[in-house]
């Protein structure tokens, strides 16, 4: 509904620039986004000029209320309402590849494992399409990559290797894309695929060990910091106000509030979003 009504709008105005956003073809393949990028443009365009509509209209309405000493507040609003179309813009065209970044992300600390559960089903002697059958079913990112493989051999009628080869050109992760390409590779020579999933195994386990070495490291540094400057700091801080407040006078409860109930969770929150972005495991 919405790609029609904003292929209506906009896509006759943005065929001729379609080439120059080429880049954003890898980007939309990589994330799995089932857009051409001729489609996306126009859904990026349509919703950023109906954010700049809105806001003009609202952000006219908010500074005439709010601020009606303000001689200028239409011309205010038209170039905050601006300012939000573009952000738009730039996040709509961003938005591709920041997913497709996630996605490899999600891959990369889920494929030692789903390696070593390739390895297994390979040693059972099963055919290779029911590795991909298998690995589905675990879901994540890797699962949902096993599943279109699987289904464009089976639904579709596809070969295995040629879906594994489209599966690897497609994939944002490089260690993934490997991981298909050799598996190809031995099944076209007619090598052991036991043994390759194997050797991949060994290889994926040993660098997951040394990313929880890592991480490992990296928590107690973060804790240290923390600690250090975020917990010592802030009560030193408060300590402090307290001690200077009856000699430079004012109220200084608001501030010590503030540090105690805001500044220390919001910082908080800060650290555990860091090192949950930074932990190796799914």
């Amino acid at each position: 509904m919405l790609l029609e009504l904003s292929q209506r709008l906009f896509g006759k105005l943005l065929l001729p620039y379609v080439e120059t956003f080429d880049g954003l073809r890898d980007g939309l393949r990589r994330a799995s986004m089932p857009y051409s990028v001729h489609e996306y443009l126009c859904l990026t365009v349509f919703w950023a000029f109906a954010a700049f509509a809105a806001s003009a209209v609202g952000l006219t309405i908010f500074l005439a209320l709010a601020l009606p000493q303000l001689a200028y507040s239409y011309t205010l609003a038209v170039l905050l309402s601006f300012g939000i179309g573009g952000l738009l813009l730039v996040l709509g065209y961003s938005y591709p590849g920041l997913k497709a970044k996630g996605i490899r992300g999600k891959i990369d600390k889920g494929l030692p494992f789903a390696v070593f559960y390739m390895a297994t089903t390979a040693s059972s002697g099963s055919h290779p399409l029911n590795i991909f059958r298998m690995l589905s079913l675990r879901g994540g990112a890797i699962g949902e990559e096993a599943s279109r493989i699987f289904t464009a051999v089976q639904t579709l009628g596809m070969d295995l290797n040629t879906a594994m080869q489209r599966a690897a050109s497609r994939t944002p992760s490089k260690t993934f894309a490997e991981l298909l390409w050799g598996m190809s590779s031995i099944m076209t020579t007619g090598g052991s695929l036991e043994i390759y999933l194997r050797g991949k195994t060994k290889a994926a386990m040993s660098q997951y060990r040394r990313a929880l070495n890592d991480y490992a490291k990296a928590i107690t540094l973060y804790t240290e910091i923390y600690i250090t400057l975020i917990v010592v700091g802030s009560v030193f801080f408060v300590i402090l106000i307290a001690i200077i407040s009856p000699l430079v006078g004012g109220n200084t409860l608001m501030l010590q509030t503030f540090i105690v109930f805001f500044f220390i969770p919001l910082v908080s929150m800060g650290f555990l979003l860091l090192l949950k972005s930074a932990n190796p495991t799914e």
